[in-house]
């Protein structure tokens, strides 16, 4: 069988749980390692169909997560700059633009240090 790579490992303790119905499959799905089965073998299409839904709904909603958590940390003279809601494409802009600034400031301050090391030393 083969492993999906974004589904968590199976706890030690995967052996000792009770036989599973049906229903089951999407609470149970999230928390253990889920198989697909190889193409050309096993049962129908709908086997694999809820685990991966649960598996990609999970991506994307840890996707949103860190886009609302970038949103947060950005400063707020970025954030009025758009009007209302801010799109995810526009925070993951804003935030690359940040960044951007941030490591040209951390450039800039670093030379400033060298230069002043420099005065010190040349002044001793």
């Amino acid at each position: 069988m083969e492993r999906i790579p974004s589904a968590q490992p199976p706890p030690a303790c995967l052996g000792k749980l009770p036989a599973l119905e049906s229903g089951d499959v999407l609470d149970f799905a999230h928390m253990y390692q889920v198989y697909k089965p190889r193409r050309g073998r096993g049962g129908p299409r709908e086997t694999y169909k809820l685990p991966h839904r649960l598996i990609e709904k999970k991506r994307r909603d840890r996707i949103n997560e860190c886009i609302a958590q970038l949103k947060d940390l950005l400063p707020e003279h970025l954030k009025l700059t758009t009007l209302g809601h801010l799109e995810k494409a526009v925070v993951l802009e804003l935030t690359l633009k940040h960044v951007k600034a941030l490591t040209n400031l951390i450039e800039q301050q670093q030379q400033k240090i060298i230069a002043l090391q420099n005065g010190l030393q040349a002044g001793e």
